[in-house]
């Protein structure tokens, strides 16, 4: 339910930006791997509502790195969330020739990780997991290319605290990054949650799974 949230809020955020992503081909790139709930189940339902459309360039997790300027493989991605494995297990069969992998104990592979939500470009960022603070007041510069504009236009923050507000409110400034904060954008959960406390105060458990499936489906629709 998260994930279906954090899909929204990006496909809010990237019309905001003049960017259909059901019309027109857009690029991502994501911290948090495809064996994570949040980033593997957003790399589903972007497919499910995009499709083709949906070109995630580069992806960082515990295990290591992948990116490629021409989109990762989506069916290996998915194969990679249906196994509940990292991104150092991606298949570099299933790369074009600009693309790599590299697992985190590899040369260069703590680097590249470490550093891949600054280096690549992409329409869009969206964190999913990673460490507290990455981007803060005395790094978020690394976040802008040579030419001062932020490396995405826009971030959607699926993991919490990725971004400190000092580096939020740097670069919105600086290179106008529009930021969907992590306490709108991942928060579908808690509210779903919220639905949930609300009927147990009203009726039982056995009147609740009478009505379950009934009431889980108008919760999503909401």
């Amino acid at each position: 339910v998260t994930s279906e949230g954090v899909v929204v809020f990006l496909e809010a955020a990237l019309k905001a930006r003049g960017l259909d992503p059901r019309k027109t081909p857009f690029t991502v790139k994501m911290t948090g791997g495809p064996d994570g709930d949040v980033a593997g189940n957003a790399i589903r339902i972007m497919h499910r509502e995009f499709g083709e459309n949906t070109r995630v360039v580069a992806i960082a997790d515990g295990t290591g790195s992948a990116e490629d300027e021409e989109g990762l493989d989506l069916s290996e991605l998915l194969r990679l969330v249906d196994t509940g494995s990292g991104i150092a297990s991606f298949n570099a069969d299933h790369l074009s020739a600009l693309g790599r992998v590299l697992a985190v104990d590899a040369p260069g592979g703590l680097e590249a990780r470490n550093t891949l939500h600054n280096r690549v470009v992409a329409d869009a960022f969206v964190p999913c997991g990673g460490r507290p603070a990455a981007v803060n007041g005395n790094n978020w510069k690394r976040f802008l290319t040579s030419h001062g504009q932020g490396s995405a236009s826009v971030v959607v923050e699926g993991a919490n605290l990725f971004f400190t507000e000092e580096a939020r409110d740097a670069l919105a400034r600086t290179a106008q990054v529009l930021f969907v904060k992590d306490s709108s954008a991942n928060k579908c959960g808690v509210i779903c949650s919220s639905f949930e406390i609300a009927a147990s105060l009203l009726i039982d458990e056995a009147a609740f799974l009478g009505i379950k499936a009934e009431f889980v489906n108008e919760v999503l629709q909401r």
